[in-house]
């Protein structure tokens, strides 16, 4: 297969006159010939070619939950079997391929560990029936993200089911081998050192989320392996604006060598806050994720209520929030992996007054369309590479990396743009959307 005529989007700049040979699942780039082509060829017709988006954390789509499993909006309960399982990931995978999704981690709660471990197997049992076609190769792993949180930051997460970082109950959890992420808040010590260090030597990426741990406490985390922020600004993110232990969790998260996770659904993070990041971070310590759950491209649900927490859907559909605590406590975005890129690059080509800037001034098209697509991709597989756990070739349009591609066009103007995609790749096989 051979693309040509498209304008390729690295995180270097934009590249046109080459086109992209598909072989044997990989992407190899040549010059493009003045004659016409012959052979399986796609004419792109000036569209844009992005590396496949990684959809790093996301809890589900469509009434699926990957941790609590199929909601039924009748009986107001989750339903949970084996063959609901099977069902809802095979909906999940081809609801957010069409978003440009080509690789996603599947994101655990502070739930009981029986359903962590009941969903990872049959995680694995759907990767195992599914190894021959895209839907086997679309999931990647999964994220333990509630299991070790700190209980006064619990958010929408419930604390009855968090517990201190323990090496135990973790491999008692990843039976399957399938964890590749773990949520490690440093607040936790010692202990916490320990589980991440332990971590890191199995080669999974230990974040930190739901924290309030202090300045000094992340610079001993980082030092055992830390890897990144997970939903910078929410969880909550605890801060210290004193002189004391360095600054808080905030804090932190801005001074130390360490990547960020940032929610682009408006809401979450407001748009001048995630200017405020960008003008403090480099961009490429700067990851886009939807953390989106089960209400995320489904309707019909207004409230709901799972393992003991109570949510209510906005009534326009924009965001889900803890009942008893209003939409200052989210409960998780119902945003897409097209949408997070739309609003990322909308927000750095706009004009913003700032929190501690006085105003941000817009980044150029293709500036802030390069920065967008890494943080989409490119951005996520270089955190996830920093352990030899997850040697993904992916992420980029180069030579020898797998063909997981987005293709598509850009509509609007400088401050109000919208990704329209048209087709996905994934390891090199065409999934029509």
């Amino acid at each position: 297969m051979r693309l040509i005529n498209g304008i390729i989007c690295t995180e270097n700049g934009l590249k046109k006159g080459f086109d992209i040979v598909i072989r044997n699942e990989k992407i190899y780039l040549e010059k493009s010939k003045k004659q016409k082509t012959n052979g399986d060829y796609i004419d792109l017709k000036g569209k844009y070619v992005f590396p496949g988006f990684i959809e790093l954390h996301t809890h589900g789509a469509g009434l699926f939950s990957f941790y609590a499993g199929r909601y039924n909006p009748e009986k107001r309960i989750f339903e949970l079997s084996s063959e609901i399982y099977q069902e809802g990931l095979e909906k999940w995978a081809k609801l957010r391929v069409k978003t440009g999704a080509t690789t996603l981690y599947a994101s655990t709660a502070a739930i009981p560990i029986k359903k962590i471990r009941f969903a990872l197997r049959e995680l694995e049992k759907f990767i195992r029936n599914n190894k021959n076609s895209w839907l086997g190769r679309f999931y990647a792993g999964a994220m333990i993200e509630g299991t070790f949180i700190n209980p006064a930051n619990q958010g929408a997460m419930n604390t009855k089911y968090a517990y201190q970082p323990d090496k135990a109950i973790f491999d008692e959890i990843n039976e399957t081998g399938l964890a590749r992420l773990v949520n490690v808040p440093p607040d936790h010590g010692k202990k916490a050192i320990k589980l991440i260090e332990y971590l890191v030597s199995k080669g999974i990426s230990a974040g930190a989320g739901h924290t309030s741990a202090t300045c000094e406490q992340f610079k001993e985390a980082t030092k055992a392996g830390l890897k990144y922020f997970i939903h910078f600004l929410n969880g909550p993110t605890g801060n210290i604006y004193k002189s004391f232990y360095g600054g808080g969790a905030l804090e932190a998260a801005l001074t130390l060598d360490i990547m960020l996770e940032l929610i682009v659904d408006g809401y979450h993070v407001a748009p001048w806050y995630i200017r405020e990041v960008f003008a403090k971070k480099d961009a490429s310590d700067i990851m886009a994720i939807t953390d989106a759950v089960f209400i995320s491209q489904a309707k019909g649900v207004k409230e709901f209520e799972c393992d003991g927490i109570k949510g209510t859907v906005d009534k326009n559909y924009r965001y889900v929030y803890v009942t008893e605590k209003g939409p200052t406590t989210l409960y998780g975005s119902v945003v897409t992996m097209d949408k997070v890129f739309s609003n990322l690059l909308s927000y750095l080509t706009r004009p913003m007054t700032g929190i501690w800037h006085k105003k941000h001034q817009p980044l150029s098209f293709e500036k802030a369309l390069c920065i967008t697509c890494a943080c989409c991709s490119t951005n996520i597989v270089k955190m996830l590479r920093k352990n030899s756990g997850d040697n993904l070739n992916t992420g980029e349009i180069k030579n020898g990396k797998f063909a997981d591609l987005v293709i598509g066009k850009i509509v609007g103007n400088p401050g109000n743009y919208t990704l329209v995609t048209e087709s996905v790749f994934i390891k090199g096989e065409r999934v029509v959307i």
